[in-house]
């Protein structure tokens, strides 16, 4: 029992998480499940992975339902040689993983922090409290965002390692930092790993150049070696994942493009800034971190809050009749019309093209924060401030630009990632930890807010007094209208200028409802400072003692992001486990094609937006699909020829022979042929289109065209008879010499189908140039004939081609990427060592406690 008794706290304070996480999370003790974009995405991606697997064991690592076909490596992950994926496995203890067991992590993980740095067990439940439900916790789960919230909930007990290794035990301290990176590296998100590593990398140099200072240099380094060492350790186990990764990253949009080097005549690596810088938070909308809905909240109508609607066709009808406006009997009807039309506008009014939500930390936190850089001194206040300054700027994006695009250019791996805002999540982390070393320190020495109390009133005045001004005159400093708002508005006034009373009146309501959204949340925000703030300023006054001091800010703190979270993520969202586990049932049409037994053909749906979709993946092999990192020649592809096509077949739906219509079209539509397409879905209820161009799994031509330049090879697409010629980059020219090409009749045919392994049958008179309508990807597919290697050329742009003899043979494809079972060898590896090290430092801990 006394060896239970130290212990006894901790348990306490993960029975808490548990308890309150499920009171959060209700629904699901009644069975249900919430459903998630993402999580619907990746259903529909990995079907064809898990019908395999529950077929035959068999995890593949290349799926044909998605794009042509693409590597699966970021779909269905194998990661049974991973050790740290049984750890995080074990930490969920069970619980519900897209929701309960991710807040669960979220408070404990920080909690770790927090102790790690010395923290009470009261105020490291603070802590973990501010941090695990601050908003964008809660917007990314509704969202399905499910590895990116579990690898910002091991964010901080990553920091936590370091900050034992460098501040206490450095063995111990290492080991741990090894197990809790490793654990976060296996949720595979490596973004929010990127953002760490930004992170740690502030941290590291704040210890060197206190190392310089204090002139404990050799420790520094002792110590920085052992967390080198155990980033090795982290990474080894997961080899496989970041190498399969690293190498199909080269081929995806994250990567090199050729294309567009050849267009701009510069070297092209990483996103298009355009389109990395999408999602930037706003200047002025960095005050969301204070007040939730400083710019509005989420992109959903204004209708959604019905209180912002009271009033509304009352100030229609007193605006109409200020202008001398009326239409006699159909005035109601026009004013019901008008108040209907401005109730759909959005509430958010930033400059992202919309969004789900605010990052907001919490009023409280802010305060603390603030209070924080006044009253605490210590070691860790400068490389908290500098994470914190540096996430603002790099969410800034493109509203800062000279900054942010120089880093986009020159630092390293930076251009591989798309949604800047994400960054906040830095500041999400380092905020709370901030807050509550100034809480920690005013806990410790009260009499500080009496000795300065101008401080304290200036922290007060820097958030509080913010608040109170955006709740008095908000529109002395905002107009409450987007820039494309207002563009759009403008252009319709100019093209209707008798109308242009009717504009004036929208951008009146939208900004009186948007302004009603800011005064509220300003003042809720004032009054939970005031709440804080009078606690701290009673409790220095020893008015209050700190026994209730901590949990009355702990429900403060709670209260506070609580409300605003179930803005977001609610019991109302919850629907039927079976509901959410069956999101996708079959169509009418999808049925139809389900009939067609042939094991390899492809399906477009053009009813849909076919590139942000997996109904169409989860049926069948699509043209389309869904994903952040697709093969920059297929989105080049679908950039020069595919997406003009399904305009194309969209403009033949509304003939009133459609089929026909869209059959004819497909003639003139080569690269859907080449890719197999052999049907057009363009409605769900409705008999699909069955293309009689489609070019089949494979065929043989009767001549080659060799180009110089990438440009070449995607324009000779649309100028050659891809039927009878190939196109081949000059950079397959040694496997072109001294072969033929020629006209004799010949047959080829798939004869059995598996997504790693494809095989073919073919029967020539002489060697011929055979032709796959197979995604070309040469860091695993590997082409036989007969059980001797043969080599692939690339044709068409992003096609498959091999040489087959005369006579008759077996071709086989088989994917066999040296990446991923090398790298599964060293993950084994790594994780054998990492125990062998867990159980050696447990030893060695046991006997020093034996000695003591």
């Amino acid at each position: 029992m006394d060896k239970i008794k130290p212990l006894l706290p901790y348990l306490a304070a993960i029975a808490f998480f548990i308890v309150i996480t499920l009171i959060y999370f209700s629904p699901v003790l009644e069975g249900k499940k919430l459903p998630q974009m993402d999580n619907t995405h990746a259903i529909g991606m990995a079907q064809e992975l898990v019908e395999l697997e529950d077929e035959t064991g068999e995890r593949a690592q290349w799926t044909n339902s998605m794009f042509g076909g693409m590597p699966a490596y970021q779909i269905k992950a194998d990661a049974s040689a991973n050790l740290f994926s049984y750890v995080n496995r074990a930490v969920r203890l069970g619980l519900p993983y897209h929701t309960v067991a991710i807040v669960f992590l979220y408070l404990l993980g920080f909690f770790i922090l927090m102790r790690s740095m010395g923290f009470s067990h009261w105020l490291s439940i603070i802590g973990s409290l501010a941090f695990a439900f601050g908003s964008y916790n809660f917007i990314i789960i509704i969202a399905g965002h499910i590895t990116k919230a579990y690898a910002i909930a091991l964010m901080a007990p990553v920091i936590g390692g370091i900050l034992y290794t460098y501040n206490k035990n450095k063995w111990g301290g290492a080991l741990f930092t090894a197990v809790a990176l490793g654990s976060e590296i296996a949720y595979n998100h490596v973004q929010i790993t990127y953002y760490l590593a930004l992170l740690v990398l502030i941290l590291i140099l704040d210890r060197l150049y206190r190392a310089i200072v204090d002139k404990t240099f050799p420790d520094f380094l002792q110590r920085t070696g052992l967390l080198a060492v155990a980033a090795v350790l982290a990474i080894m186990p997961n080899i496989s994942n970041l190498w399969t990764t690293y190498e199909y990253g080269q081929e995806s949009m994250r990567g090199q493009s050729l294309l567009a080097e050849e267009t701009t005549q510069k070297k092209v690596s990483g996103l298009d800034p355009d389109y990395a810088f999408a999602w930037s938070y706003g200047k002025a909308e960095t005050l969301t971190l204070l007040i939730p809905n400083f710019h509005g909240g989420a992109s959903e109508p204004i209708g959604q809050d019905p209180d912002l609607g009271d009033g509304l066709q009352q100030r229609i009808a007193g605006f109409l009749s200020q202008k001398g406006i009326n239409y006699g009997q159909q005035q109601p009807q026009f004013v019901n019309q008008l108040a209907n039309e401005i109730l759909q506008q959005s509430k958010y009014w930033g400059s992202k093209p919309f969004t789900s939500g605010p990052v907001y930390v919490g009023a409280i936190v802010c305060f603390l924060f603030v209070l924080a850089l006044f009253f605490y001194q210590g070691r860790e206040k400068w490389w908290l401030l500098a994470g914190t300054i540096l996430s603002i700027l790099l969410a800034w994006g493109n509203n800062l630009e000279w900054f942010n695009l120089f880093l986009f250019d020159h630092f390293p791996l930076y251009n591989k990632f798309r949604t800047v805002e994400m960054t906040l999540v830095l500041a999400a982390l380092t905020m709370p930890v901030l807050a509550l070393l100034g809480l920690k320190k005013v806990t410790e020495t009260p009499q500080i807010i009496r000795e300065n109390p101008n401080k304290f009133l200036l922290a007060l005045g820097l958030t509080g007094g913010v608040a109170l001004i955006f709740y008095l005159i908000p529109g002395s400093f905002l107009n409450f209208i987007s820039e494309q708002e207002l563009n759009a508005i403008n252009a319709q006034k100019a093209a209707n200028p008798d109308q242009a009373f009717i504009y004036d009146l929208f951008v009146q309501e939208m900004q009186f409802m948007r302004t009603n959204l800011l005064k509220t949340d300003a003042f809720r925000s004032l009054i939970f400072i005031a709440l804080a703030s009078g606690s701290l300023w009673f409790f220095s006054r020893n008015s209050i003692s700190v026994k209730y001091l901590l949990p009355g800010l702990a429900i403060l703190i709670l209260v506070d992001l609580w409300g605003v979270d179930k803005r977001y993520l609610n019991n109302e969202h919850f629907e039927s486990k079976r509901m959410v586990n069956q999101p996708f049932t079959a169509t009418a049409a999808d049925k139809m094609v389900l009939e067609d037994k042939d094991p390899n053909y492809r399906v477009f749906s053009v009813y849909r937006n076919p590139f942000n979709e997996v109904h169409t993946s989860y049926f069948h092999k699509s043209i389309g699909g869904y994903h952040g990192a697709k093969l920059q020649r297929y989105q080049d592809v679908i950039d020069w020829y595919i997406q003009n096509d399904l305009q194309v077949l969209r403009r033949m739906m509304q003939q009133s022979q459609p089929n026909e219509a869209i059959q004819t079209a497909l003639q003139k539509m080569p690269v859907l042929n080449m890719l197999n397409t052999r049907y057009v879905i363009h409605n769900p209820e409705e008999e699909p289109v069955r293309n009689p161009f489609a070019m089949g799994n494979a065929w043989l031509v009767n001549d080659v065209l060799t180009v110089t330049s990438t440009r070449d090879e995607i324009e000779a697409l649309a100028e050659v008879n891809l039927s009878e010629t190939a196109i081949v980059h000059s950079e397959f020219a040694g496997i072109l010499e001294n072969q033929t090409v020629g006209a004799e009749s010949g047959t080829i045919e798939l004869t059995d189908y598996h997504p790693e392994k494809l095989t073919y049958q073919s029967e020539t008179g002489s060697a011929q140039l055979a032709v796959f309508s197979e995604i070309y990807y040469n860091k695993g597919w590997k082409a036989f004939v007969n059980d001797t290697e043969v080599p692939v050329l690339r044709v068409n742009y992003l096609l498959r081609g091999i040489f087959v003899p005369g006579g008759t043979n077996t071709i086989e494809f088989r994917f066999e990427p040296a990446s991923y079972r090398y790298g599964k060898a060293l993950a084994y590896f790594g994780s054998v060592l990492i125990l062998v090290l867990m159980v050696a430092w447990f030893i060695r801990r046991r006997k020093e406690q034996k000695r003591s």
